[in-house]
């Protein structure tokens, strides 16, 4: 990077190609997602409905303790792990995306965004799928539709701006070392144990989990979405705040970093 200026330049250059390549790699990605199986789409409910159905036996077989929420149990667990999944993919995405074509980078006169807005772009089709969905689920239980419903895209866009932010981190550092994979996966699993996806946040343990920087978007957006709590868990606000500026330094250091990358590769 010459200068400021030279920099900000080349980005505007690239925002265009970004939105171009971009779209035509998202199209591309949601038509071989599932082409070679044969339950194709549905892989997008399957392993969640799972989880969900795994954890509301556990909870009704009291193998798990605590407080039970205020809306059906199995909507619930079923919303949170929406929720998290959202922003898992969302996390992966860009070190799923760059490794795949990681080969490729230093071929192709691509902006790398370009990749991983490829990426969020399913990332987002999965959701809004996951989404209605759960809006059936909520019909059947008799849940009541709430003036809160309006904030919820507040809540998911700051659930994903948190995953895009520690996404662009992971992805500079994965394309270096091929052990953060796995540490990830390892790391992801044990955060969502400490994260109250499947379970009421615990009054005793309240003020250790909300240091979790996921347990006030998750908890706020599910809140919006079931029971029309309007005021958002504690610390919701800053965390939100701080993701949305955390996805922008995230790209920034990938993006300032990226010479080195290609150099490695």
């Amino acid at each position: 990077m010459a200068s400021p200026r030279a920099f900000g330049r080349a980005v505007g250059l690239d925002a265009r190609t970004v939105l171009r390549v971009g779209r035509q790699l998202f199209v591309r990605n949601l038509i071989v997602q599932y082409r070679q199986s044969v339950l194709g789409y549905l892989w997008l409910l399957l392993p969640p409905l799972v989880l969900a159905l795994t954890w509301t036996l556990l909870s009704k077989a009291n193998i798990l303790q605590g407080e039970k929420p205020a809306v059906p149990l199995p909507l619930f667990i079923l919303t949170g792990i929406f929720l998290w999944q959202a922003f898992v993919e969302t996390l992966n995405s860009p070190l799923q995306q760059l490794t795949s074509v990681r080969h490729t980078l230093a071929k192709v006169r691509v902006p790398h965004e370009a990749f991983v807005a490829a990426g969020m772009g399913v990332v987002v089709f999965n959701l809004l799928v996951r989404l209605a969905v759960l809006g059936a689920v909520m019909w059947w239980y008799g849940v009541g539709w709430h003036l809160t419903l309006l904030w919820v895209p507040l809540g998911l866009g700051a659930l994903l701006a948190l995953g895009l932010g520690i996404g662009w981190l992971v992805a500079l550092l994965g394309l270096l070392y091929n052990d953060v994979a796995n540490a990830l996966t390892l790391g992801i699993n044990l955060w969502f144990l400490v994260t109250p996806v499947v379970y009421v946040l615990p009054g005793r343990y309240a003020a250790l989990l909300n240091l979790n920087p996921v347990t006030p978007l998750l908890l706020t957006t599910r809140n919006w979405l079931l029971s029309g709590q309007a005021a958002p868990s504690p610390g919701f606000w800053m965390v939100a705040a701080l993701a949305s500026f955390g996805s922008l330094l995230g790209w920034l250091a990938y993006r300032l970093a990226q010479p080195h990358l290609i150099a490695r590769f």
